[in-house]
């Protein structure tokens, strides 16, 4: 941008400041392989390229904002009586190590009894794996579905999902700890049966995105986050402020504080990732595409897959409802 004819300003990605030894090149490494690590937010800070919301994104920045109005991650499940609480952790599956689409995503849904038999959702926690085994993912899966007691796994169980699912359906043992952990019986899927034993758990439920079904498990996201039924935490700095304000807060030490902040800034990625979707139309289906093709959306599919639960879930109340009437 020149300044009238005396001046101008330029920008550069962080490649001049290591050249110049002005910046550490480990530094920037480290960034990269952090488990928070943004593509999008690195982009704008350190390669001096604008990113934001494209006209043609599939979701509307807005409404997800409007709808960031979660203060508190939960790390435990809500214990109160006064409610009808349940979990659900919803999971998108990757087994190669690296960057780009290589994050099993574990979202923790917290689903909200409405009298009216509908759920107000809430996607209260992340868990992330990078580049670990099948049997690693099962048992960590299994742990997390044991702490908040929740009433489903949902497994993206096309593709690389399937590796995953034989696990589940197995007995798992933590070699360093000596525990062991039940099999998963597939509560949608009779060839599972096989597998079934008598100490199956009924937790485990098959998505598999078909062509088929693709297109309504996309519109059914966008349609329950339009109609705020769906409530995400607020952004990283909010919640900082925040926490830091209270007693509580500023006796936590720089540690806790990074792990406090750690399911608002996957929050935030996964906003990113769904403002770097455009749809493309192929007859009556809803295709979605990556305009940024380097930016992922593991944690977008865990999302919908988990929305895509919960609307079967709500249809076969509806039924029991009836048939018992």
């Amino acid at each position: 941008m020149c300044v009238k004819d005396n001046a101008f300003i330029f920008g550069g990605d962080y490649k001049i400041p290591v050249m110049h030894k002005l910046l550490d090149e480990n530094f920037i490494q480290e960034i990269m392989d952090d488990g928070t690590y943004n593509p999008m937010s690195f982009a704008r800070e350190y390669e001096s390229k604008w990113t934001g919301t494209s006209e043609d994104a599939f979701f509307n920045e807005d409404l997800i904002d409007k709808n960031r109005i979660l203060t508190e991650p939960e790390f435990e499940p809500e214990t109160s009586k006064k409610r009808k609480v349940y979990y659900v952790i919803a999971t998108d599956v990757a087994r190669v190590q690296g960057k780009q689409n290589a994050d099993t995503v574990a979202i923790v849904f917290k689903m909200i009894e409405r009298a009216n038999g509908t759920y107000l959702k809430q996607i209260v926690n992340f868990f992330i794996f990078n580049g670990e085994h099948f049997e690693t993912q099962s048992i960590k899966l299994k742990k997390i579905t044991f702490k908040y007691n929740a009433r489903m796994l949902v497994v993206d169980a096309m593709g690389l999902g399937v590796g995953l699912v034989d696990y589940l359906v197995k007995e798992n043992i933590n070699e360093k700890t000596g525990e062991i952990f039940p099999p998963f019986s597939v509560t949608n899927d009779s060839d599972y049966d096989k597998f079934k034993t008598q100490e199956s758990l009924p937790l485990l439920y098959n998505i598999k995105a078909t062509p088929g079904n693709t297109s309504q498990i996309h519109v059914n996201c966008l349609s329950q986050i339009s109609s705020g039924k769906v409530k995400f935490l607020i952004n990283k700095m909010n919640a900082k402020a925040s926490l830091l304000s209270t007693k509580k807060g500023q006796k936590l030490t720089p540690e806790e504080i990074a792990q406090h902040l750690v399911p608002f800034i996957y929050t935030s990625i996964m906003k990113e990732e769904m403002m770097n979707l455009k749809q493309k139309q192929e007859g009556k289906n809803v295709i979605l595409e990556r305009i940024n093709t380097k930016m992922g959306k593991d944690k977008f599919s865990a999302l919908e897959y988990g929305l895509w639960y919960i609307k079967i879930l709500r249809k076969m109340s509806m039924l029991m409802q009836v048939s018992f009437a």
